[in-house]
């Protein structure tokens, strides 16, 4: 055992001895190229895959509120704000190019959704009567976009649906009441 602890001590004694400094200020220089270094560049592909992936529950939540004969605008909010948080999830951090391309992605769901609901309406009318399968519904909806009713309703969804998309952009800061010396009740 006294080999094994002598060995150990040879090799101790061999390795260089450093000594580090540490100072106490850091320099405005350091401090930026740190930050440099640190600051992630998101990645657009894998975030443009995020916002269509996050924007998928305001439109299943369009549709099937759209199948119960309510109007989906709400689903709009959604659509942006999954989009947002899809796109920063997947690339990593989010900056204003992120921010535009998730508000171009969360643009088109709605008219997507829209699609999706008129060909799902389609199908639940007519699979059973007719035989109708689910890709001929996908199939029958440009010619069912022809029917004035149905492009009234379809309007009149997008138009509610994006009105809701505009507000999600709006920042709410509440405001934070201070109280005063004088205002504040002694006992």
């Amino acid at each position: 055992m006294n080999e094994t602890v002598s060995s150990v001590d040879s090799v101790s004694n061999t390795l260089p001895q450093q000594e580090y400094e540490v100072s106490s200020q850091v320099s405005p220089d350091a401090i930026a190229s740190q930050m440099a270094v640190e600051q992630r560049h998101p990645s657009v592909l894998p975030g443009l895959i995020g916002a269509l992936i996050g924007s998928i529950p305001g439109v299943i939540l369009w549709i099937v509120l759209g199948q119960l004969g309510y109007i989906a605008g709400i689903c709009g909010f959604l659509m942006v704000r999954g989009a947002i948080f899809g796109y920063t999830k997947l690339a990593g951090a989010i900056d204003r190019k992120g921010e535009i391309f998730s508000t171009i992605v969360a643009v088109f769901m709605p008219l997507i959704s829209e699609y999706l609901g008129i060909a799902v309406s389609v199908y639940r009318a007519f699979h059973t009567s007719d035989g109708l399968t689910l890709a001929d519904s996908f199939a029958s909806v440009p010619l069912n976009l022809a029917d004035s009713e149905i492009l009234r309703g379809l309007a009149i969804n997008l138009l509610i649906g994006y009105v809701l998309f505009a507000i999600s952009f709006i920042r709410i800061k509440p405001k934070q009441s201070k109280l005063e010396q004088s205002k504040i009740p002694r006992l």
